[in-house]
């Protein structure tokens, strides 16, 4: 089987380019069927506000909306950054009040664009291209008022690598035909063919969305050969200075799912099944691109964004964010649109902004990017014990982390952690409403936000939200979990009736926590970062010491001589043994940083395994009994693999609880050349998984092992390029699946294989390569099975803004696959939020879609019978994400940086 290889590597340069946000690929929160759509109630029940399938209960807001019903989001106002909300569906139509739910929507992806040129309207008919292309004029009740009108067709074709058929009728060529007109002098309007049957007679007229919340719908004709009664809700937006009319649509599920987990109201018409803010107000933003597999094309994050804070400023109402996307960081926290994010919201504290933190768990040190920028929320994913036992039918009696969910490392991150599965709205086209992710923790989060923020703008009417002052309340009041540790958790699982205590007692006391950039130094290529993070065993000891630099975020500019020298002292406290501040009082005077030196005890740092502690420091005479800022600190102690121990390490008896993880590292020395890992099940009734976690905190494989009446083994063997030198980590879980509590127990082993394999030549013909032992004992193996797979061209380009690189191929007889691998430096990679990746047939229909969540990124088609000629990809830096497309084509469209959790 030949099998033709091209790797491309992309260096992007960005010199003039604006910072226009793009976001990656969504968080892929897990679709799954469920026949749960909710229990209808009696005609004058009491209204249970706890659905297990969306649990309000296990943050607690359930009790505090039953304590205060009106502090349920209304006064606020929830933005939903996604690949589009659907504004029809029921739990998106209005507020507990009767309001409109979706008050705004924009699409700033432009999925949706389309130029409109004129046309004449000859009686009931409209005229375009000498061609009648609409009818049905005459029972529409409004008329332009300068005889003017204007034209432009949304073909579905468009769509093929999407959705595809937007109207539900069996095709996919349908075309929908749009007239554009004023009907007075200062107010434009617009008709769309929903049902592509050419005639607007059973059409609205639509204003902006923004000025009456007109909608229209994509459905099958009373004419088409399938009609199933599902519709695609619409709405439009006229730019008239740019000839240019905008379709909002939601072609894809995420957002509408995000959306009804963060404020809907009666979800699926049912009493009582809400989101956690049911009162909010939303506005949803599409900047994502669902024909490109979800990603966000250059500068529709960052118009997001800067939209946000001008509906911020123009209504006066508190503005929260969803955003349930996300990519890998390579370098964390200090990405082009981390900082952008961070910039932007230090100067509008009044906006809150709640991300995902990523799926890229179990292992640490691997949150997503923007959930890295500091100012933001970012969340974790939970699965509370009462959604475990009604949608996963698991017998529980507690919560647990989802092991999906991304772990902090370099970062002082996950901030909390929030129920991350869920049943929700949906549009018509979407059969599974119950999806997992931290796509849903962070809305669960959005939506807390919203319900702190509105109880405290009604208890105190003169109340301005900050979200450093949000965020604090939901660390400090959040519940731990047992047995877990911060880079898991961060402050545990949101509290909302303790977060809300802490938020009203400040305002009574006229307190609000100061805001405080950590910095410390990172060894590894990130070399900086939020957190004390030592992965390697080797940290700061014999007199050596950790330095943390904090940075008060202060008035910029002081007036007056109190700002100049204000004094501050803090109690330093740890909550490890091992670790110990130098100081027991840091102090600070004026505007500028001031340092905290931290010890650790090597006494206490002997077995292997991860040390977790914190240091918090707290204002000395103050009425308020709260840590000011903490100090995170991480230092792992890995198994060592030496010719002591015959470059082998063995534990046994490992005790995993269901829904929980154990963690071993094991150091590979520099020169492995293979590591076998096994995995054995001491009991019949044994479920284990393990995951294999590289040095970079990046998933490499996994494995599962069911146990028989005898020992079971799933040994995996890690060779060549994909063995890297540096701590691996070996994570051991229990499925959720188990019917009781009781622990499992596996043997762990972990052997370095001495084994070198030079390659002297290969061809298709014939070939040489040598074997070398390079340990000192002698080993048996049997004779290996070479075999040349196909052929290698490496292709290393740089991309200027705009420029298109081409590279057509041919699937040559006999060929039956092709692999892409893409590849970026990490400083190139880091100025992106998106990139997609797509390889399209002759026709345009994609052969493969999806985007880069690193730095490195493969795609493989197979050729079925019929070859593509030309399949080519295409790699766009029209967001912050890759994609592939047809003939070998990289396209660099935009800026990268500012413009991908499961």
């Amino acid at each position: 089987m030949k099998k033709y290889f091209i790797s491309v590597i992309l260096f992007t340069g960005f010199a003039n380019c604006c910072f226009s946000q793009t976001h990656p690929k969504k968080l892929p929160g897990l679709a799954v069927d469920s026949t749960l759509t909710g229990v209808a109630l009696s005609a004058s029940p009491k209204i249970n506000t706890n659905w297990s399938l969306l649990s309000l209960g296990a943050c607690g807001a359930d009790e505090f909306l039953k304590a205060y019903p009106t502090y349920d989001g209304r006064g606020t106002i929830i933005a939903i950054l996604d690949d589009g909300v659907d504004p029809g569906i029921a739990g998106l139509l209005e507020t507990t009040e009767g309001k409109k739910k979706i008050i705004d929507v924009q699409d700033f992806a432009g999925t949706g664009d389309l130029y409109w040129q004129p046309a004449v309207r000859e009686g009931d008919k409209l005229i375009f291209g000498g061609k009648t292309v609409l009818s049905g004029f005459d029972k529409i009740p409004v008329k332009a008022f300068d005889g003017k009108y204007y034209f432009v067709n949304l073909p579905e074709k468009r769509f093929q690598n999407g959705l595809g058929d937007l109207n539900f009728n069996g095709k996919r060529d349908d075309n929908f035909g749009v007239v554009i007109f004023q009907d007075t002098k200062d107010h434009w309007s617009a008709i769309v063919d929903g049902d592509g049957d050419s005639s607007v007679a059973n059409e609205s007229v639509l204003s902006n969305y923004k000025d009456h919340q007109d909608v229209f719908r994509f459905r099958a004709s009373k004419t088409a050969s399938e009609n199933d009664g599902r519709f695609l809700t619409g709405a439009v937006n006229i730019f008239p200075d740019e000839h240019r009319i905008n379709l909002y649509f939601a072609d894809g599920g995420h957002g509408t799912h995000v959306a009804g987990i963060a404020g809907g109201c009666r979800i699926d018409h049912q009493d009582g099944f809400n989101g956690a803010a049911p009162g909010a107000e939303m506005i949803a933003l599409k900047f994502a691109d669902n024909t490109m597999d979800g990603i966000t094309v250059t500068g529709s994050m960052k118009r997001s964004y800067e939209y946000v804070i001008k509906i911020a400023l123009e209504t006066g109402k508190p503005v929260v964010v969803n955003m349930s996307f996300g990519i890998g960081s390579e370098i964390e926290g200090q990405s082009v649109m981390d900082e952008w994010l961070d910039s932007l919201l230090s100067a509008h504290p009044e906006v809150t902004v709640c991300i995902s933190a990523g799926n890229d768990g179990p292992g640490l040190s691997n949150i997503g990017i923007p959930g890295s920028a500091r100012t933001v929320i970012t969340s974790g994913a939970s699965l509370p014990a009462e959604t475990a036992r009604d949608l996963y039918g698991l017998k529980t009696t507690r919560s647990v982390i989802w092991d999906f969910s991304s772990r902090g490392g370099e970062l002082a991150k996950p901030d909390i952690v929030s129920p991350g599965t869920a049943i929700s709205t949906v549009p018509d086209y979407v059969f599974g409403d119950r999806y997992n992710g931290t796509s849903m923790s962070s809305p669960y989060t959005t939506g807390c936000c919203a319900l702190l923020i509105s109880g405290m703008k009604q208890m105190f009417p003169d109340y301005i939200p900050n979200s450093n002052d949000i965020k604090r309340a939901l660390q400090l009041g959040a519940t731990p979990f047992p047995n877990a540790i911060l880079l898991d958790e961060g402050g545990g699982m949101i509290n909302v009736p303790k977060s809300f205590q802490y938020l009203a007692e400040w305002q009574r006391k006229n307190y609000h926590p100061h805001e405080y950039t950590i910095s410390v130094p990172i060894p590894s290529s990130v070399k900086k970062g939020t957190a004390a993070f030592y992965r390697n065993g080797i940290y700061p000891k014999n007199g050596e010491r950790t330095i943390f630099t904090i940075i008060p975020r202060e008035n910029k500019n002081p007036k007056t001589r109190a700002e100049v020298l204000s004094f501050n002292a803090f109690d330093l406290r740890s909550n490890a043994p091992w670790l110990e501040p130098v100081q027991t009082t840091a102090y600070k005077r004026g505007e500028g940083p001031f340092q905290v030196l931290v010890n650790y005890d090597p006494k206490l740092l002997q077995k292997p395994g991860v040390y977790c502690g914190k240091i918090s420091a707290y204002a000395k005479g103050s009425k308020i009994n709260v840590p000011e800022f903490e100090l995170w600190n991480t230092v792992i102690i890995p198994h060592h693999l030496t010719p002591e121990n015959s470059f082998t390490s063995e534990i046994k008896d490992i005790k995993v609880k269901s829904g929980s993880v154990q963690r071993e590292f094991f150091m590979i020395p520099a020169g492995t050349k293979a590591v076998k890992i096994s995995l054995s099940s001491r009991e019949p009734s044994s479920n284990a998984d393990a995951v294999i976690i590289n040095n970079d905190g990046r998933t490499f494989s996994h494995f599962h092992l069911t146990s028989t009446d005898d020992d079971e083994s799933a040994p995996r063997i890690i060779t060549g390029e994909e063995l890297e030198d540096g701590v691996w980590e070996v994570v051991i879980k229990r499925g959720l699946a188990s019917e009781d509590e009781k622990e499992t127990s596996a043997d762990l082993k972990v052997e370095a294989i001495p084994l070198e394999v030079n390659e002297e030549y290969l061809s298709l013909a014939k070939g040489k390569f040598r074997i070398t032992n390079t340990s000192a004992s002698e080993l048996g193996i049997d004779f290996p099975r070479i075999e040349v797979s196909g052929y290698e061209r490496f292709i290393d380009t740089t991309i200027a803004e705009s420029d298109t690189y081409l590279y057509q191929f041919k699937a040559r007889p006999g060929e039956d696959a092709a692999t892409f691998n893409f590849s970026l430096s990490r400083e190139d990679y880091n100025l992106f939020t998106d990139i997609s990746l797509q390889i399209l047939k002759p026709d345009g229909t994609a052969a493969y879609n999806g985007g880069f969540d690193l730095r490195e990124s493969r795609a493989r088609i197979t050729f079925a019978k019929k070859r593509y000629d030309d399949i080519s990809p295409e790699i766009s830096r029209r967001s912050c994400r890759s994609r592939d497309a047809p003939s070998f084509q990289i396209t660099n469209q935009g800026a990268a940086g500012i413009g991908k959790n499961k």
